[in-house]
């Protein structure tokens, strides 16, 4: 069985790479993508489901980031020593409403609102591994926002 901290340990993994600005959808940056699909349907989380490669609200359009990131999930899980039939749940929740933060004093407007990703990984009879990461930004904008340009496959 996974010790609770090599679940963490894959939970950090995932969540340092989705919030990264490099997690895109087509040259867009998924995140502000996944904003703007919770303000479509009214709602202020969205949720993605590596095990059943499913999104709450629904959306076939996030399939790609849901693919790397159930690959990225199966590759931490090798390299962490745990068995990937042991997992019972794999989550990334990213909340668009969270309290302000008073921290931050130097917010700029430009950089949009706060947000917060929550990964959650389960495992048969462990701790779950939970990681958080807080950033900002804004919804996508296919007039404002410009698209990555990289070479494919990167």
């Amino acid at each position: 069985m996974p010790r609770g901290a090599h679940l963490t340990n894959v939970a950090s993994g995932l969540c340092g790479s989705f919030a990264r600005r490099n997690n895109d959808l087509y040259g867009y940056w998924a995140i502000g993508k996944l904003r703007s699909l919770a303000e479509r349907n009214g709602q202020t989380t969205v949720l993605l489901d590596l095990l059943a490669s499913s999104t709450q609200p629904s959306s076939s359009e996030f399939a790609p980031v849901l693919d790397h990131n159930r690959g990225l999930h199966a590759k931490l899980t090798d390299l962490s020593h745990v068995p990937l039939e042991e997992i019972t749940s794999a989550h990334i929740t990213l909340d668009f409403a969270t309290p302000p933060w008073p921290r931050i004093i130097y917010h700029k407007p430009q950089w949009g609102d706060q947000f917060t990703v929550i990964v959650t990984i389960n495992a048969e009879g462990r701790a779950a591994g939970i990681v958080n990461h807080a950033g900002y930004c804004r919804s996508y904008n296919p007039t404002r926002d410009s698209r990555a340009i990289r070479p494919a496959g990167c």
